[in-house]
């Protein structure tokens, strides 16, 4: 009788710990939701499904093959759900909710070890504006927070070494297709994971687990001729000062603070946590943060605030549901985040849901260039912008009438500033030229153009620099080449930019198994 009043017993705490999970997750979900929008940067990647879906090939301008996007396993992932909604504004945002949610479940359900450490890792979630803003957003980070806490369960579960091992190589796979420089953050505990099985067997299955992401980046130098995104020329390959970067990348850090109190905070607790358990996976994962955070002051961050660090956040909330502390000390740790969010004027549980309230999107962007993105584009991108299906105006749910208008207009060439929304709405018919060259092989690898009457006098205001801000590294274009995308007998009339052209013109538009076009690709690799 004693026995099976305590299954009772233990059955009824177990039912009630898994809906008190359940509400946590839920409050999480309604504050995504409430927070929900697309930023303009996202269309970048949905012009590429678009074209994918419409059977021009995973690519940006339909006559180069230019990987332009940084987050192949979304950009896949986005592919089936388009193809039978066409339209990406409501497809991102119920994918965004859905993967968040996954996320929360698996690391309060998996990677905590009781309720007390699901709780506060799901307090600390609901409680960070960066990771609610990018919950949705039209961005990868949903993705990106689903892969890592499945990494980090892999390599906590106690499963035999090479189901482990193997399950750790998908999810690291899976963390380099969303977002490649998320491999910064789990290499500690990579490192550990082949240290501690050391079997051949064990890393053989470990290097199964990779093989994904080995066979994308053999697929990438064979279709698009380089092993990283054009991004990543464009924007790491820019001549900047070490020095300069690494401040602006602090400046990232001090806007964090100042818009959001509870995400770094919750991520230096948690390397407390980790140093004061000593145990090697929360030491790993803590020294995996730590690491991105060093990598994001050394790249000068992002434009977008908060953006950068909800990976390293996911990393912390892991580390604080798996450390078994004790609700005496889980407890005001919650109580501290959530109370910090409250009182907080842009936190996720104050913030109204007219976002904006009557900014205009310039008014968002900071001093060092950083921007509330969220709130920069809430007006026509916000899910509950009364603005957002104005007619005539620009809005993602529904068209941008000067896109529109070159579609109409049978236009063939344009340059445009401000990619994404523009580039999705212009369609496949339209060779669109950014001047910041990421869709633009060629543009991406010549110098950065350092003038400040070439930026917008409102963003040069709002930089803090000599006429650049982070992100956003403009490219002169040289005489002629417009005139050469619509007229192939027009040439580039500098001749060593001409013969440069020439040969980024064999990796992007030539035979892909050339002979002539293989040695382009070893020349411009790096």
């Amino acid at each position: 009788m004693d026995t099976a009043r305590a299954a009772e017993a233990s059955a009824a705490r177990g039912g009630l710990e898994g809906w008190t999970i359940a509400l946590g997750i839920g409050v999480l979900a309604l504050l995504a939701l409430k927070c929900a929008w697309v930023c303009d940067d996202a269309y970048i990647t949905f012009r590429v499904v678009d074209n994918l879906v419409e059977g021009w090939g995973p690519r940006w301008n339909t006559a180069e093959r230019v990987q332009a996007y940084t987050n192949p396993l979304w950009m896949l992932s986005m592919v089936p759900l388009y193809a039978v909604t066409r339209e990406p504004f409501y497809t991102s945002i119920a994918l965004g909710l859905l993967t968040t949610c996954a996320a929360a479940a698996l690391l309060a359900m998996k990677g905590a070890r009781d309720l007390a450490g699901a709780l506060l890792a799901l307090s600390v979630l609901i409680a960070s504006k960066a990771f609610v803003d990018f919950s949705t957003s039209g961005l990868e980070n949903p993705l990106l927070h689903l892969a890592l806490i499945g990494a980090c369960v892999a390599h906590t579960a106690s499963w035999a070494p090479r189901t482990r091992s193997l399950a750790l190589g998908a999810c690291v796979s899976a963390v380099a297709l969303t977002r490649i420089d998320g491999l910064v953050l789990l290499a500690p505990l990579v490192a550990l994971h082949a240290f501690q099985v050391r079997g051949l067997a064990s890393w053989a299955r470990l290097a199964l687990g990779l093989a994904p992401f080995v066979a994308w980046e053999l697929f990438s130098l064979i279709y698009y001729g380089f092993l990283l995104p054009n991004t990543a020329y464009a924007k790491l390959s820019t001549g900047i000062p070490q020095s300069e970067l690494s401040r602006q990348g602090l400046a990232y850090l001090a806007d964090s603070l100042a818009h959001d109190p509870v995400s770094l905070p919750a991520i230096f607790a948690a390397l407390a946590v980790a140093f004061w358990r000593r145990e090697r996976a929360l030491l790993a994962l803590a020294s995996g943060a730590l690491l991105h955070l060093v990598y994001v002051v050394h790249v000068g961050g992002d434009f977008m605030s908060g953006r950068f660090l909800t990976a390293p956040l996911v990393a912390a909330a892991f580390v604080l549901a798996h450390a078994s502390l004790d609700l005496r000390l889980a407890a005001p740790l919650a109580l501290a985040a959530l109370c910090a969010a409250g009182l907080h004027g842009e936190s996720p549980l104050r913030a109204p849901i007219d976002y904006a309230q009557g900014r205009k999107a310039p008014e968002f962007i900071g001093a060092s260039g950083i921007c509330d993105e969220r709130g920069y584009w809430f007006t026509v991108a916000g899910l509950f912008s009364d603005n957002r299906t104005t007619e005539g105006k620009l809005h993602v749910s529904k068209g941008h009438p000067f896109a529109q208008s070159l579609r109409a207009n049978g236009t063939k060439v344009s340059k445009i500033e401000g990619i994404g929304y523009f580039g999705y709405w212009a369609g496949p018919e339209v060779h669109l030229v950014d001047p910041m060259g990421l869709s633009d092989a060629f543009l991406a690898r010549l110098p950065i153009y350092v003038d400040g009457a070439f930026v917008e006098p409102a963003k040069n205001a709002a930089n803090g620099h000599d006429g650049w801000r982070i992100g956003h590294y403009y490219r002169s274009i040289p005489s002629g080449y417009i005139e050469s995308l619509s007229d192939p007998s027009r040439e580039i009339e500098d001749p060593r930019l001409r013969e440069l052209r020439r040969e980024l013109d064999l990796v992007v538009r030539g035979p892909l198994w050339s002979l002539e076009r293989w040695r382009a690709i070893a020349a411009h690799q790096f």
